[in-house]
């Protein structure tokens, strides 16, 4: 996987995720996580573009976030729609938090 330490466009919502989720589908090619905030994730809807992030600790022992922009998509899952993230560029990000989180978290 490739790094930048170049945040993206600032006015790509941010969402956190589950990086461990991925490709549950099974299909081939599945490269989509499915483990969003849920609270966060209501805001949106299939076809919006995001920023999926989780926090990390550098090999410095330095608190940073990784991370890249994604494209939800709509499934369908035990009868329920739910949305996924699909990878948009092989090129995530790598670094300090570079957004204000909100007030009430």
């Amino acid at each position: 996987m490739e790094y930048t330490n170049i945040p993206p466009s600032a006015d790509i919502p941010i969402v956190w995720c589950d990086f461990n989720a991925c490709g549950l589908s099974g299909d081939p090619g599945d490269n989509c996580y499915y483990s969003l905030h849920r609270e966060q994730i209501k805001a949106f809807s299939s076809g919006d573009t995001i920023f999926i992030y989780d926090d990390d600790i550098s090999e410095d022992g330095a608190t940073e976030v990784f991370g890249c922009v994604a494209r939800l998509e709509s499934i369908i899952f035990r009868g329920n729609t739910h949305l996924r993230a699909r990878p948009e560029t092989a090129v995530w990000y790598r670094g300090p938090k570079f957004w204000v989180p909100p007030a009430d978290g």
